[in-house]
């Protein structure tokens, strides 16, 4: 009886232990690599959601910045755009409009956020980002309406073989807020968020 039970119980050889340790290896890195695309993922999906917010943060500043734009009445015979912060001298005839970055040393805005989306005050000696805006806007009616557009942009990192961008702006938001880098839609190098809405005068 002893002699059964000793033929019955055995150990593992070194072939089945090579065998369970390459196994264990390969399902160790499938998670791994798993992992990492899930971090990537989640810092793709929060910038976006940054930028998003972002770029709703400068739609509402002007449609705020319209609200003193007033129609003409007969009171104020004249247009009272120069009263604007951001309208004032950067609306252009259509096909004539150029993207610009908005200044305001005043308040310190610079165009510039940072990662968390807020406007970033130290930005006026090196304009880095992350989080870049560009403005442009556009005459739709002659002193009635303005199309406004608003792009806001950061450099794209993806998982593996990301190298210097084929654009490089230094700074990133560019150094001249009327010319900011001519990146146009480089979507190789940066992510982009975009939104278009109408600006119309205050009126009564």
């Amino acid at each position: 009886m002893r002699t059964l039970l000793r033929g019955r119980t055995r150990g593992t050889t070194v072939v089945e232990v090579m065998m369970a340790l390459s196994m264990l290896a390969i399902g160790a890195s499938g998670i791994i690599a798993m992992q990492k695309l899930t971090i990537v993922s989640n810092r793709d999906a929060k910038n976006l959601e940054v930028a998003n917010e972002i770029a709703r943060t400068w739609v509402e500043r002007l449609r705020g910045d319209a609200m003193v734009w007033n129609f003409p009445s007969g009171l104020n015979e004249s247009s009272d755009i120069a009263d604007t912060v951001w309208l004032n001298g950067n609306i252009a005839a259509p096909g004539a409009a150029d993207w610009f970055r908005p200044v305001n040393q005043s308040v310190g805005i610079y165009g510039v956020h940072d990662a968390l989306g807020r406007d970033d005050p130290t930005a006026v000696a090196a304009p880095n980002g992350p989080f870049c805006v560009n403005l442009r806007l556009t005459w739709i009616r002659l002193d009635k309406s303005v199309r406004a557009e608003v792009r806001v942009y950061w450099l794209r990192q993806g998982i593996g073989g990301w190298t210097t961008p084929s654009v490089p702006a230094s700074p990133l938001c560019g150094s001249d807020p009327k010319n900011p880098p001519g990146i146009q839609f480089e979507t190789v190098t940066y992510h982009f968020v975009q939104v278009a809405t109408m600006i119309r005068q205050n009126a009564p």
